[in-house]
């Protein structure tokens, strides 16, 4: 990577050497929080799937009694409209 660094700044900071080290130094430290940014959320994504996860068994005993009592409307519905005919 090409990096224009003003001239002036070489003689700021002491050295060309110096001044490469400490932009080195920022960039690194600008990686750095980016990732730690990354594994923030990629931990909040875990553990709401977690959560998804552990409520799935719930979720999936309710829908099934909800299924039941569907079928079990059909069939009352069906058979009263047996009769009707």
């Amino acid at each position: 990577m090409q990096l224009s660094v003003p001239r002036d700044l070489y003689e700021k900071i002491g050295s060309k050497e110096k001044t490469v080290e400490l932009i080195r130094i920022g960039l690194l430290s600008l990686r750095t929080t980016f990732l730690e940014r990354e594994i923030a959320d990629l931990n909040k994504r875990i553990r709401n799937s977690k959560k998804s996860l552990a409520e799935l068994p719930g979720e999936t005993e309710r829908l099934d009694q909800l299924l039941k009592e569907a079928i079990e409307d059909g069939k009352i519905l069906e058979s009263l409209l047996e009769k009707e005919a």
